[in-house]
């Protein structure tokens, strides 16, 4: 085991400056306290939960609550498909492709969800 030595310290100083001489005043005004935004660090401390984000993740803030229905949202797909193929109608080239596809994906999206309707009318039944 090393031992080292244990008279470590200042010997002498060697380069003195008046300056060195200046030490804070012994009575004066005190510097202002530190008090933290409750805000910034509550947003710093409380950090969402994994339930919390994976919550946000699927309901978005800025979508209408009853989308979230599966009527209401069954009923949209049909009027967005719907308004896909009149567009598509009035559109060539890359515009009227791009639009059928999107038509097509939502068309797959509904025969989805009546195959869910299904299953779950099926297990409802026992």
């Amino acid at each position: 085991m090393l031992s080292r030595r244990l008279d470590f310290g200042i010997e002498s100083i060697s380069r003195w400056r008046v300056g060195d001489q200046e030490h804070l005043p012994a009575e004066g005004k005190s510097a202002p306290r530190f008090e933290p935004n409750a805000r910034e660090l509550e947003k710093i401390l409380r950090r969402p939960t994994l339930d919390e984000r994976l919550t946000s993740l699927l309901q978005p803030i800025r979508i209408d609550p009853d989308l979230l229905e599966p009527g209401i949202l069954a009923e949209t797909r049909q009027e967005t498909r719907l308004l896909l193929e009149a567009a598509a109608v009035q559109v060539s080239g890359q515009d009227r492709i791009a639009l059928e596809a999107a038509r097509t994906l939502i068309a797959e999206e509904m025969t989805l969800d009546e195959e869910v309707q299904s299953a779950l009318a099926a297990l409802l039944r026992g």
